[in-house]
């Protein structure tokens, strides 16, 4: 138990976790057999005092309700904005607790749970407040009931440029020009991770305008524009539409678009 929690970072939840080959070779040398492993009980008072006895000699102590409360705010401001796979969220945990000396808490999941819940909001809160009263109208004007030209530009939104041609460019032109209308701010994501803005657009994409509950935030991340690379020229067709595999950078484009390349 004492090299599993020195590796790992916290103890076992089973014996079932010990790797079959440290367990043979401890056996082997404290001349006793390894399947007598399987009688020692994790919740015994034993183990119990074993627990004691590592935490100790390693200078850990119990995560309390508070250190659970900070994790959770430490997880939702410094790495959910940056990292959205559950796995490694759940890794950056295990080592700050390490980093902190403390054993990790019994509900990891939930914290990590409780910190992407938390980002979520605050990342929402700051896009709703970014937007403004304005902007955010004519985003929920777009998805009110009835408005059938707004139902059409989310739609036409989610469909690539096409092959470059005559009809296509005024097509995206058309649609460049009703979005801009919009008045979305620039700057908008300017300080968010382009993995956070393009999964949040990913949903947006899916979601129906009768199911968001977040209409505003989540289509001005469809509209938001999405230029190519600082420098290289693309035609105006390119580098805004959300579905675009230009859609890489969140510069705003000139007022006067890009010539063609």
């Amino acid at each position: 138990m004492l090299k599993f929690f020195e590796l790992e970072g916290r103890f076992p939840q089973s014996v079932e976790e010990f790797p079959q080959a440290a367990v043979g070779y401890v056996a082997d040398v404290v001349k006793v057999p390894a399947e007598d492993l399987a009688k020692y009980d994790l919740s015994s008072r034993s183990a119990k005092g074993h627990r004691t006895q590592i935490r100790e000699a390693l200078r850990f102590r119990p995560a309390t309700r508070a250190d659970g409360e900070r994790l959770t705010g430490w997880l939702a401001d410094e790495v959910c904005p940056v990292e959205l796979v559950e796995d490694r969220l759940r890794e950056a945990l295990l080592v700050q607790c390490r980093s902190d000396r403390i054993e990790p808490p019994g509900r990891v999941e939930r914290i990590v749970s409780a910190a992407r819940a938390q980002a979520d909001r605050v990342f929402c809160a700051q896009t709703v407040a970014r937007l403004g009263e304005v902007c955010a109208r004519r985003l929920l004007d777009l998805v009110a009931e009835g408005n059938e030209d707004g139902t059409a530009l989310l739609a036409s939104l989610k469909r690539a440029p096409g092959a470059v041609g005559l009809d296509s460019l005024l097509t995206e032109i058309t649609k460049l020009t009703a979005v801009r209308q919009l008045g979305l701010p620039e700057g908008l994501f300017t300080d968010c991770s382009e993995k956070l803005v393009a999964a949040w657009r990913a949903r947006a994409i899916k979601m129906y305008p009768s199911t968001s509950g977040t209409r505003a935030r989540t289509y001005g991340r469809r509209c938001w524009p999405r230029c190519a690379r600082p420098g290289r020229r693309r035609s105006p067709m390119l580098w805004w539409n959300c579905s675009s595999p230009w859609s890489t950078r969140s510069t705003p484009a000139p007022s006067g678009g890009w010539s063609g390349s």
